[in-house]
């Protein structure tokens, strides 16, 4: 017998993640929002039934009107991620996020991708996709025990138009505005936040595209391209206000306790310019939080900003502030 080579364990992969599909958070007119989820799962903690079973048994233990155990108190629980997935606000599903989220879930995070509204699919405005972000994190809460979830140490992840609406969740705590549903005992407050190459100052955006020699995108005039993709044409009605009111930097003030945040940017993306980051970043500052702007020399929009290297800043950053 041969031993041709070996190779040592990375032991920061410490952990086997578990995917749970379609776990169903909010149930709304156009249909019921799910997210997909990532539960680690190490030598220290047993391995959970398949949540599809759990569910089946838990609706016919409710039908008989018995209780459904608890998992153990003690049980070892993990910081919880909220991946929101950009779609151009048109609403997105967490399926595609969840290969790009295995990294986070085997470093001890548990994550949830989630699925949410959209303007031309499901015919709604802002803020409805901050409102169904919000109310997944409530629902994990009111959930914690049984999916090893911490309910104290949550961060809100997004990119593009989901960054967009991760910056939100981060800016806006329990304003009534953005909490609609169930599980309203329960806080929608987050740790941290980590935004992907986001748009988040909508009445500067054509001025910096342009002061930094982007295409504009099309039928961009006074006004970005975003505008119709958040609300379609109603933003005509009173642009300057909505496009204001949609803008998270607007929602940074030294009175609120801010999150820490983490931005990264690709220097060649062709849509958001990198002047939009360096703003909101210098604006937490000046508020007296704690930010961070990374550039990715070479990323593009999306292309070429998942490296290695940058989700190991953000693993960093997330065992620090999370």
């Amino acid at each position: 017998m041969e031993i041709s080579r070996t190779i040592y364990a990375d032991a920061r992969d410490a952990y086997d993640p578990v995917y749970t599909p379609d776990v169903v958070f909010a149930h709304r007119e156009t249909g019921d929002l799910k997210l997909q989820l990532l539960t680690p799962i190490g030598p220290d903690i047993p391995r959970p039934q398949n949540h599809a079973i759990f569910a089946k048994i838990e609706k016919e233990r409710a039908e008989r009107h018995e209780e459904h155990p608890r998992p153990p108190k003690d049980m070892r629980k993990f910081p919880l991620v909220l991946d929101i997935p950009g779609s151009g606000w048109s609403g997105a599903e967490g399926y595609a996020h969840v290969p790009r989220m295995m990294e986070l879930a085997k470093q001890g995070f548990a994550v949830a991708c989630i699925s949410y509204r959209g303007t031309f699919k499901d015919d709604v405005r802002f803020p409805a996709a901050v409102q169904d972000a919000k109310e997944a994190i409530r629902f994990l809460r009111a959930h914690a025990d049984m999916y090893h979830i911490d309910p104290e140490h949550v961060t809100v992840l997004g990119d593009s138009s989901g960054g967009h609406t991760a910056a939100f969740v981060a800016l806006t705590g329990e304003e009534e505005k953005f909490n609609i549903g169930e599980h309203l005992d329960q806080p929608s407050a987050v740790n941290a936040c980590v935004l992907f190459y986001a748009p988040n100052d909508l009445l500067n955006l054509v001025p910096d595209r342009i002061a930094e020699g982007k295409h504009l995108r099309p039928g961009e005039g006074e006004y970005p391209f975003e505008a119709r993709e958040i609300y379609q044409d109603d933003f005509l009605k009173n642009p300057t206000t909505m496009l204001a009111d949609a803008s998270p930097i607007n929602y940074i003030s030294p009175e609120k306790k801010l999150p820490a945040f983490l931005f990264l940017q690709g220097d060649d993306d062709p849509i958001i310019p990198m002047a939009q980051g360096l703003r909101f970043c210098d604006r937490v500052r000046e508020c007296g939080g704690r930010a961070e702007f990374i550039k990715i020399a070479g990323g593009a929009h999306g292309n070429g900003c998942w490296t290695k290297e940058a989700m190991t800043l953000v693993t960093q950053f997330l065992k620090h502030y999370n």
